[in-house]
């Protein structure tokens, strides 16, 4: 059994957070560029992904407030099985992207030494098929506030465990996908999830190097303490929760519910047969999640 895992608990530097899918009145959010620079600052934010829709807009006028900005954009070209047209953010570009279809716009943004996530799959209703006919992406929103504060559907992991179970090596990050719109009946979408980096510093290249690579988790409330696999048993530490997932491919995986306490903050899992990847994924018992990025494992 060989086991694929780059393991952010074991690697050196230290932890930042960001959100990486943000917009601003250059487009379709209710904050200005240095408004929503100064909410995340604020809320202890290290970096920060401006993606307006179809713009890039420029960032050197804005007061960081000590965070890395991230330059971005979003995109929304094609159609899927279903209709809808894909949304990719595109992180670390340089200069406006110009292709008009999924592909080469991934192409064109790793191009220029960007990467790309793909949005929010189930607010768009992309199908499995929708999501491997393009390849190049580095993560999938396996979590979007505004889409689960808006119409309830913000969470995609299913749409990640069909890539994982067809053999795709894709990452999972929760976002916030901020607009600033909320009511009496909608929270606001600003400031709720994010990913935790682990990098040797903080900078565009540090940041998007431990993404490459794998090394950070997501969430919307609970932390990921440590994560270790020994002996082909898989371990989690984590701050309490309701629950903790091993979630793997069809039929397969394990779950550890808080029963007789209110909370648990450990579980183990030994790898069994069959199972090609595993990922961690918790919950509080305020019902906020945390996802680590798969274990890869082939015989």
């Amino acid at each position: 059994m060989r086991i694929e895992f780059p393991n952010p608990f074991k690697a050196p530097g230290r932890w930042f957070k960001g959100n990486l899918h943000t917009h601003t009145t250059q487009s379709d959010g209710a904050h200005t560029p240095q408004e929503i620079v100064d909410r995340y600052a604020q809320n202890g934010y290290d970096f920060l992904a401006i993606t307006d829709h179809d713009k890039l807009i420029p960032l050197d006028d804005l007061d960081p407030r000590g965070m890395l900005l991230i330059p971005g954009e979003e995109v929304g070209v094609g159609r899927g099985e279903l209709g809808s047209s894909f949304h990719l953010v595109l992180l670390g570009i340089q200069r406006p992207i110009s292709a008009k279809s999924p592909q080469a716009v991934i192409d064109e943004a790793r191009e220029q030494g960007g990467e790309v996530v793909l949005c929010h799959p189930y607010w768009s209703l992309l199908t499995l098929s929708d999501l491997l006919s393009i390849d190049g992406y580095i993560a999938i929103e396996v979590f979007n506030s505004t889409c689960h504060h808006s119409i309830g559907k913000g969470f995609s992991s299913v749409h990640w465990d069909g890539l994982l179970a067809a053999g795709r090596r894709v990452w999972g990050v929760a976002v916030d996908d901020a607009h600033h719109h909320f009511n009496d009946h909608r929270p606001d979408d600003v400031c709720v999830a994010w990913i935790s980096v682990k990098a040797e510093e903080l900078s565009l290249e540090a940041i998007l190097e431990s993404m490459r690579r794998g090394l950070f988790y997501s969430s919307f409330g609970p932390e990921i303490i440590d994560l270790s696999v020994e002996g082909g048993v898989i371990h989690v530490k984590t701050t309490p929760v309701k629950h903790i997932t091993f979630a793997s491919g069809a039929g397969r995986g394990e779950r550890w519910t808080a029963i007789e306490t209110e909370t648990i903050t450990e579980a183990h899992h030994t790898i069994r047969e069959g199972e090609r990847f595993i990922r961690v994924e918790c919950m509080d018992r305020e019902g906020r999640w945390a996802w680590t990025n798969p274990i890869l494992i082939t015989d």
